[in-house]
């Protein structure tokens, strides 16, 4: 996903990513699933993404200074949702190096 230099003209400059023990996984392999991300307030949809076949996922352009619901739904029905509540995005990386991290993982 590239997104145009514009679309960073906000401070939601954070995100969430699934990295390392955060990827997505059934029966213990990395897998797809769709994810939501919620506002943790109103529990309105703010996003949707698909996980990678590896499991990596990402939200982009967050509010550093709100806290999310990061949910994930197994679409075969075998297994429960997985939910992550008042996930804080990171902001240890900076636009160019998120979209680093993640073409270097497509």
């Amino acid at each position: 996903m590239i997104l145009p230099l514009y679309f960073f003209a906000t401070n939601n400059t954070a995100y969430i990513a699934g990295s390392g023990d955060g990827i997505v996984t059934v029966n213990g392999q990395p897998a797809s699933r769709k994810i939501w991300l919620l506002d943790v307030d109103t529990l309105q949809v703010l996003n949707t993404v698909q996980s990678l076949s590896s499991g990596h996922y990402m939200f982009f352009c967050l509010n550093p200074a709100k806290q999310y619901l990061v949910m994930c739904r197994d679409y075969k029905k075998e297994f429960e949702p997985v939910v992550w509540d008042y996930v804080t995005p990171a902001t240890d990386l900076s636009i160019a190096e998120q979209q680093a991290l993640w073409d270097s993982w497509l």
